[in-house]
């Protein structure tokens, strides 16, 4: 008999072991769920922080970059006006409603969490039975707490899901205003009289030299300003001292070109941009190596020059007159021997040379 019992104990102890590891794998999985029910409340309280500050932020933005001289995309102001009432009216019903839906069932995960850990200590020393029984009444609670969750935080999440996609167009254009705003600081060139930067980039021209820069789209030119390093200190052949410097590459009138758009500009180099001058221009293609999600902006804001709306925008944050369409050009003659000039104004050019004695005539509009 004692052979028998003897025999018979470990297998009772081993299915005990079992048990409690099932008991012990059952907490981990209501943990879980816990902690992703906590994660949605937790998302929704992050959403509104965000919206609070990006509606307390956004003007401060959009006032610096128009005092460092940014004149586009006068909508801007409208938009963020728009979204800031819309803002104030909405946010009292919103948070509410978080407050009193949404924030009471945190409580209730924080108190079925403690739940999980008294029972994760009561399996090692505890009833087993009892212990069975918990755990199952506890599997139903945090289910219906994971309904109620997804249910109240859904509620909420739709009242916020407009402001939202609100702030990111405007947080969108607004760093692409301020990266602008950055290159033009950094620019080494002149600018025109009347003229206004509409868009700078970082890009790479593939041609021979392959040299890095940045292009600029203004109301007027296109250009790419490159960055290249001289030496000005050599020891035994070997650079010691260092200079970057930048030199213009590109200066054309922005009505030169017929188009930009999107292609692979190289073996390594996958997507960029080739801008395609006008035929009489004499300009052949070239291809700039730029990030891929900054191809189709610099696409919209060719076009947003090229359309007139820049232009409108640019009048507009001036306060002065707008113009839906440049004026005509009247037929230019050179102040020095008299003779028309026949070829095509460029938009942007503010000046021709005459075709007969290569003196200077100046465009007017």
């Amino acid at each position: 008999m004692n052979l028998k019992r003897s025999i018979k104990e470990p297998e009772r102890v081993s299915v005990e072991d079992r048990e409690r590891e099932e008991l012990r794998s059952k907490l981990m999985s209501i943990s879980s769920e816990l902690s992703n029910a906590s994660g949605m409340i937790s998302g929704i309280e992050s959403d509104l922080n965000y919206i609070n500050g990006a509606t307390a932020s956004l003007p401060s933005r959009l006032s610096k970059i128009r005092s460092q001289g940014y004149e586009c995309l006068s909508y801007l102001e409208k938009n963020q006006d728009l979204l800031t009432r819309k803002w104030a009216e909405s946010s009292p019903k919103i948070e509410e409603a978080f407050l009193s839906n949404v924030q009471p069932l945190r409580e209730e995960a924080s108190r079925l969490r403690s739940g999980v850990d008294e029972l994760r200590s009561e399996i090692t020393h505890g009833d087993l039975a009892r212990v069975r029984s918990l755990v199952h009444s506890l599997e139903s609670e945090v289910s219906d707490l994971e309904k109620s969750v997804d249910s109240e935080t859904r509620k909420v999440n739709s009242s916020l899901m407009e402001f939202k996609s609100s702030i990111s167009a405007l947080d969108s254009d607004l760093k692409i205003a301020e990266r602008t705003i950055g290159w033009v600081f950094q620019a080494s060139f002149p600018w025109k009289e009347d003229e206004s930067t509409v868009f700078a980039l970082e890009a790479k021209i593939m041609t021979e030299d392959k040299d890095k820069g940045t292009i600029f789209l203004t109301n007027q030119r296109f250009i790419f300003e490159a960055m290249r390093e001289t030496v000005l200190e050599k020891v035994l052949f070997i650079a010691t001292k260092k200079k970057t410097v930048r030199v213009v590459l590109v200066d054309q009138p922005i009505g030169i070109i017929q188009e930009i758009f999107k292609g692979r500009v190289g073996f390594l180099a996958w997507a960029g941009i080739f801008v395609r001058f006008k035929p009489d221009s004499g300009l052949e293609e070239m291809p700039f190596d730029v990030k891929s999600e900054e191809c189709d902006m610099i696409i919209r804001f060719f076009n947003y020059i090229i359309s007139g709306e820049a232009d409108i925008d640019i009048a507009t944050i001036r306060g002065v007159a707008s113009k839906v369409a440049p004026p005509a050009v009247n037929i230019l003659r050179c102040p020095a021997c008299g003779a028309p000039y026949t070829r095509e104004v460029y938009r942007g050019q503010t000046s021709v040379k005459c075709e007969y004695c290569g003196s200077v005539i100046p465009v007017t509009r």
